[in-house]
């Protein structure tokens, strides 16, 4: 069989739209993969309004920062995401008790709920970072009726606490996070990752 130049161009091209395919395939992977990890390792703090009056909204803020007042620097410092849930854990009744006083104080008869659980969260830009989207381990503090809008950020690594300079495990989780990227050859890298 004889071929044509127009039959060498389209072997080609398809032959190049096959291994493009591969390489993409294998970095969405590997994305998932380290998407994953750093939903693993993140512990986010998620306030939820009694409702998107201004007053509930501001009495949100005046919560979150008696939250963050109140935080044992057990969670900050923790070496492992496993570390910073025990302190929070332990710190549950601290934090409840900080909430519901910083209620009590700007005279609401709101009730604050404070609770470790795990939460699913869209993908979120903070301006310096962002967080793909899934499930979350969430100090989750919900006031009165939490029918309003939220406030969230990043406890573990501490991300959101004033004063705290923080970074996740691997280079691979920092450039999906804060956008350091590096420039590649996507093919090599995944070759690598095969062997």
């Amino acid at each position: 069989m004889i071929r044509t130049p127009k039959r060498k161009v389209l072997e080609l091209g398809v032959g190049l739209g096959l291994l493009l395919s591969v390489v993409l395939t294998v970095a969405a992977a590997q994305r998932g993969k380290v998407a994953a990890q750093v939903r693993a390792d993140t512990i986010r703090l998620h306030v939820l309004a009694n409702s998107d009056t201004i007053e509930d909204q501001l009495l949100k803020l005046e919560v979150r920062d008696a939250i963050l007042d109140a935080l044992p620097t057990a969670v900050t410092a923790a070496a492992t995401p496993r570390q910073a849930a025990q302190a929070l854990r332990t710190a549950l009744p601290r934090l409840q008790r900080a909430a519901n006083l910083a209620l009590h104080q700007a005279h609401s008869a709101q009730r604050a709920a404070v609770r470790l659980e795990t939460a699913d969260f869209a993908a979120r830009a903070y301006g310096s970072f962002a967080l793909p989207g899934g499930a979350y381990t969430a100090l989750r503090v919900e006031l009165g009726d939490a029918q309003g809008h939220n406030w969230f950020c990043v406890l573990y690594p501490a991300l959101c606490v004033a004063g705290a300079t923080a970074e996740y495990p691997t280079p691979q989780e920092n450039a999906l996070v804060f956008g350091r990227y590096e420039v590649r050859f996507a093919l090599w890298d995944a070759l690598q990752g095969l062997a």
